[in-house]
């Protein structure tokens, strides 16, 4: 088994991306950097490690050493897994928001400002109401998904659209590894 990794820095910023063939309940195990900064990573003794499945634990690690693309690292503490769901990711796509619960018809247009596994924060300049249900279109994974989301809140936004903050209250475990790929993916592209 591989096990697949987003790596941040002690600030919490993606650095990287990092595989390893060694179980990360071992003292030290190595994990190779796919992809990402190996200078920023040598810069911090520790790091956090966001697993992209339920089966890969989110750990805050030591760096012991670093043999070219490769470091060799230790388990300091468990991380909540909540970290992978909440790994919240400044994204802009423009898309669509279809309603669920009757209450309107046809679509409205909405600009993304962040997504994470568990949720989307959007600008939508149509009235939408705390608990609503609504399907959105997130088109910036590998295929286009079509999710239930129910809005939570909102505040006000810019250019008087109001911001919007809203979760996916049922998500299939294949639409949340695709979405958790995107998050992945778009966070370390972010850096």
């Amino acid at each position: 088994m591989t096990y697949k990794y987003l790596i941040l820095d002690s600030r919490g910023d993606a650095v990287a991306h990092g595989t390893s063939k060694y179980a990360p309940q071992q003292a030290e195990w190595r994990m190779t950097i796919d992809d990402g900064d190996l200078e920023e990573i040598a810069k911090h003794t520790n790091l956090e490690l966001v697993g992209n499945s339920d089966a890969v634990p989110a750990l805050e690690v030591r760096i012991v050493r670093r043999e070219g693309k490769t470091i060799v690292v230790e388990p300091i503490r468990p991380l909540e897994q909540s970290l992978r769901r909440n790994l919240r990711i400044p994204v802009r796509f423009d898309s669509f928001i279809y309603p669920k619960s009757g209450k309107w018809k046809g679509r409205a247009a909405i600009v993304s400002r962040d997504l994470s596994c568990g949720g989307l924060g959007f600008y939508c300049t149509r009235p939408l109401e705390e608990r609503e249900l609504v399907q959105v279109v997130i088109p910036v994974t590998n295929q286009p998904l079509l999710l239930d989301m129910e809005i939570l809140h909102w505040r006000a936004g810019v250019e008087g659209a109001p911001l919007y903050s809203a979760r996916f209250p049922s998500l299939l475990r294949e639409e949340e590894n695709m979405v958790r790929e995107a998050v992945f993916s778009l966070q370390l592209q972010g850096t």
